[in-house]
């Protein structure tokens, strides 16, 4: 006997009753909606409102199968008749894909039915049972890809083994689950998972979301990690009627880009590209080869966005084989281009673009795409790439310190006249060690300078390089230039570090106190090396551009100097105040 809730998705099923809801995946480089992801509602007010009970119930009643196809068509149409820009990502349980009532090709027919291209459609898979067959789950994934569907993992990190189905259906895109989302702020192994997870996909040339971003502070916080797309009730909720634009106000304002650094970027490489549609066929693309002996790679695009290329000795190896252009002319180039390529923008520093290249895996090296945004700008070799890197190395060697190789004066002036020159606010800490001379006197130049390299690889090991500057003026002299807004955290855990390891650089000497001659010639008793830090606080103005900024943070360094202990010492540059830091007796500093 046919229970109440069978009843009620029966007529589910049979009625189409169900809503449509769409939510923005958003580009946070161009600013613009990447796509919308359709999200499924039962009737209102029963208990097969929730979609994840609708799900349950088809799959108890054996008509999973049914009800995701009749909600793919659904959403597919509803996307069409909004005329949403972008690309549609419908959700797919990978278990009806094993479904022994699964039919393919009904996808392809719902997409050609309303008027839009397969390369729109992601194909999202969320796994909500265990999946066994994963050979069986690879061949329909095949079969998606080949008639120009792309491939997204939904919920990476909950699942019952997403980790191994990413490695072995190599999706085009993953979408982090919310869990690690949520207060990723406030979550440092959170935020270490995310960082994880997009060094591991840029190595397997995938793209990542994040789902679940609510706050701002989460927002910004995936913003500093490097996140690409985000999704969330931050930029909006599930709606029948979505907007087909962000608001610019939920940008944050001081959102870097990549104009504020002058150092080379990859724009420097650009070479013409040849591209042609996602709609072109392989004899098309197989007359350009011929006709051109010199083009190594095609670039296929989708309207504006980029989807792979196709490469000579790949693409003639299959295309000039007996039969070749007879048997694959009239197949869509879609089927034969190679997604394992690495997309730069072009405003993307030159060093940042050759580590993400040299450490992939599985990537296709010998090119990249090269973006203005996200449109094609053009190609770039990677032969190209390195003869930069290594003239940009030779230079750097010049004018760095010999004993630590951080960078020297030339560089540390032309870094604060770059942040003058941007009018970019930042602290200027100039860092010095106390009876540094003494110990070096008595334990000679070698110990000497190994305390030189342990300062040195302090500042490196705490010190945000990404964001904010070291450098080595000489001897024992450092300065750090900092954009974080946290730099004062940052210099009271170097102050503490330094005083809890410096000991042990004093061959056991009791309480580390040693016996030399002073500059009169008196034999004198010196304790323990501290570290001053004087720290000045810039606000760059046109009235502030004769300021001599070294003398300044000399000026401060010496008012550390004269405090007790390793000491951190403010002088508010564009107010003319200054504020006073000392150690409490622990050494940990205190305002």
């Amino acid at each position: 006997m046919e229970t109440r809730t069978e009843t009620l998705l029966h007529g589910v099923i049979e009625q189409h009753n169900i809503q449509i809801h769409f939510q923005p995946i958003v580009h946070l480089q161009t600013r613009q909606i990447y796509g919308y992801e359709g999200l499924i509602r039962g009737p209102v007010n029963t208990v097969l409102y929730s979609p994840t009970r609708l799900f349950e119930a088809a799959t108890r009643a054996g008509r999973l199968a049914e009800l995701d196809l009749m909600c793919r068509r659904s959403v597919i149409n509803r996307f069409a008749q909004l005329g949403l820009p972008g690309r549609l990502f419908i959700n797919v349980d990978p278990y009806s894909l094993v479904h022994e009532h699964f039919q393919e090709g009904l996808t392809l027919d719902f997409i050609e039915h309303a008027g839009l291209n397969p390369s729109q459609l992601i194909i999202e898979l969320t796994e909500t049972h265990p999946v066994e067959d994963v050979n069986l789950m690879q061949q329909a994934m095949h079969h998606y890809r080949e008639m120009g569907f792309r491939v997204a993992l939904d919920d990476l990190g909950a699942g019952y083994s997403g980790l191994k189905l990413w490695s072995e259906l190599r999706p085009d895109i993953v979408k982090i689950d919310r869990h690690f989302i949520q207060g990723v702020d406030q979550d440092r192994t959170k935020q270490q998972f995310v960082t994880t997870i997009l060094k591991t996909a840029t190595a397997l040339g995938c793209r990542v979301i994040t789902e679940g971003v609510e706050t701002e502070r989460e927002y910004a916080t995936l913003r500093k990690i490097g996140v690409e797309m985000l999704q969330g009730y931050y930029f909006c909720r599930p709606t029948a009627v979505p907007p087909i634009t962000i608001a610019s106000k939920l940008f944050r304002k001081e959102m870097r880009s990549y104009e504020e650094d002058d150092s080379l970027a990859v724009e420097s490489l650009i070479k013409p590209a040849v591209s042609v549609p996602a709609s072109a066929k392989v004899l098309e693309v197989g007359d350009l080869f011929t006709s051109t002996p010199e083009l190594e790679s095609v670039v296929v695009v989708h309207e504006t966005e980029v989807l792979g290329l196709v490469i000579r000795r790949e693409f003639m190896n299959l295309y000039a084989s007996l039969y070749g252009k007879e048997l694959y002319g009239k197949q869509p180039i879609l089927r034969f281009i190679n997604r394992n390529v690495m997309q730069f923008d072009k405003r993307l520093p030159l060093e940042e673009a050759s580590y993400r290249l040299t450490t992939s895996l599985d990537i296709h090296t010998e090119e990249f795409i090269i973006l203005d945004g996200c449109c094609l700008a053009g190609k770039g070799r990677l032969i190209d790439m390195l003869h930069e890197i290594t003239k940009l190395q030779i230079n750097r060697a010049r004018h760095a310190n010999p004993l630590t190789m951080l960078p020297g004066n030339v560089p540390i002036q032309e870094q604060l006249q770059k942040l003058f020159r941007q009018q970019i606010p930042f602290t200027v800490c100039y860092f010095d060690l106390d009876n540094f001379k003494p110990f070096n006197d008595f334990f000679g130049f070698a110990r000497g300078d190994q305390v030189i390299r342990f300062l040195s690889e302090l500042l490196v090991a705490n010190i945000n390089d990404q964001v904010d500057f070291i450098g080595h003026i000489g001897g024992d002299d450092f300065v750090a230039i900092f954009r974080s807004h946290n730099w004062q955290d940052t210099v009271e855990r170097i102050l503490d570090q330094f005083d809890q390891s410096i000991g042990g650089l004093y061959n056991g000497h009791i309480g580390c106190v040693i016996t030399t001659t002073d500059r009169e010639g008196q034999q004198r008793q010196y304790g323990q090396m501290t570290l001053s830090v004087g720290a000045v606080l810039v606000t760059p103005s046109e009235s502030l551009c004769t300021i001599d900024l070294s003398e300044e943070a000399s000026i401060a360094k010496h008012h550390a100097k004269d405090m007790q202990g390793s000491s951190l010492y403010i002088h508010h540059l564009d107010t003319q105040a200054s504020q006073d830091m000392s150690p409490a007796p622990s050494t940990t500093l205190t305002v």
